[in-house]
């Protein structure tokens, strides 16, 4: 899945998303960031993959309580490990 891809799903999913603390509703996309892109690399990943191991991750941030969520991206995780 690509950067556009995960995107456009969550967006999608902001809708259907439960803040997993307080159990509010109101949730807003984003991504971490810092003075570059963060990402998450499996440990387990082959050194001679043909692709990067950077995944990207988006976020959700409850607007009643401030509960930050990360969300990966799975397919790309799969293929890695």
């Amino acid at each position: 899945m690509e950067n556009s891809n995960i995107e456009s799903e969550t967006k999608d999913m902001t809708n259907q998303k439960t803040c997993m603390r307080c159990g509010s509703k109101k949730m807003a996309a984003g991504k971490a960031q810092s003075s570059g892109r963060v990402y998450f690399r499996p440990d387990s990943v082959s050194f001679f993959s043909l692709q990067t191991a950077d995944l990207a991750i988006k976020g959700f941030m409850c607007l009643d309580c401030g509960n930050i969520e990360l969300v990966g991206d799975v397919k790309k995780a799969r293929s890695l490990v």
